[in-house]
C-alpha cells in the first residue's frame, strides 16, 4: 500500500516537472516546438493523477480532518512542488496571456476566431497565440499535478499507522554484598574480598572465614 502511495506522489512531480518545461519552451522565438496536442495529453495525465489523489485525500480527511490533513504535508515536498508551480507561473508572466480569440487555420489561411468573429493574422501572430493557449493550460495543469502530490503525501501520512514506543524494561536490582559472617549471595567479585564464587561454591566470605581460624 506504500509503494502505490510513492509511485503516485512521483509520477505526480515528474509530470508537473514536464509541465513547466512545456511552459518553458513556449517563451523560445519561432514557431513552438511541440503540437498543439500537447495540451490535450497533458490535460488527461493531469485528471488521472489530480481525481484519484483528490478521492485519497477526501477519505484521509475523514478520519483526522481537513485542516489536520494538510498540515501533515511533508515540508520538502511542499517546497519541491512551490518550486515547480512558481517556474510555470513565472514563465507564464513573462510570455503573457492568449489574447484576440482562439487561433485557427482555414485552407493556408491564419485566424484569430472571437465567438462568431474571425480576425485574420499573420502566420507569427497565429504561432505566437498557439503559444500563448498552450502557456495558459499547461501552467494550470502544473498547479493541479503539484497539488495531487501534496495531498497523496498528507493521505499517506495519515493512513500510517502510529509508531509503537517501547519503554525499555528496568534491570532487576543488583544483589548487595554481604557482611563478613554473613552467607553471600552474589555471584561474581565479592566487594569483601575480592575473589570470584558463587552460592553455591563459596556461600560464606572467605575474608570473614580467615579472620575467624585467626583468632
Amino acid at each position: 500500500m506504500a509503494t502505490t502511495y510513492k509511485v503516485h506522489i512521483a509520477l505526480a512531480l515528474l509530470l508537473a516537472a514536464l509541465s513547466t518545461l512545456i511552459v518553458g519552451l513556449t517563451l523560445l522565438p519561432g514557431s513552438p516546438l511541440l503540437p498543439r496536442a500537447t495540451t490535450l495529453v497533458v490535460l488527461g495525465l493531469t485528471f488521472a493523477l489530480f481525481g484519484p489523489a483528490a478521492l485519497r485525500a477526501m477519505s484521509a480527511a475523514r478520519s483526522v480532518g481537513p485542516g489536520k490533513l494538510l498540515r501533515m504535508a511533508p515540508s520538502r515536498l511542499v517546497v519541491t512542488a512551490g518550486v515547480l508551480v512558481g517556474g510555470a507561473v513565472v514563465c507564464l508572466a513573462v510570455g503573457g496571456l492568449p489574447s484576440g480569440g482562439q487561433p485557427t487555420k482555414e485552407d493556408g489561411v491564419y485566424y484569430l476566431a472571437n465567438h462568431a468573429d474571425l480576425r485574420k493574422v499573420t502566420r507569427e501572430v497565429y504561432e505566437e497565440s498557439i503559444k500563448a493557449e498552450m502557456r495558459l493550460f499547461v501552467t494550470w495543469f502544473t498547479v493541479l499535478l503539484a497539488y495531487a502530490a501534496v495531498l497523496v503525501a498528507c493521505a499517506y501520512r495519515a493512513a500510517a499507522p502510529e509508531p509503537v514506543r517501547h519503554t525499555p524494561a528496568l534491570a532487576p536490582p543488583a544483589p548487595l554484598p554481604a557482611a563478613p559472617g554473613f552467607l553471600c549471595d552474589a555471584v561474581g567479585g565479592c566487594e569483601w574480598c575480592g575473589q570470584l564464587k558463587s552460592a553455591t561454591s563459596l556461600p560464606s566470605c572467605p575474608r570473614w572465614v580467615g579472620d575467624s581460624a585467626a583468632s
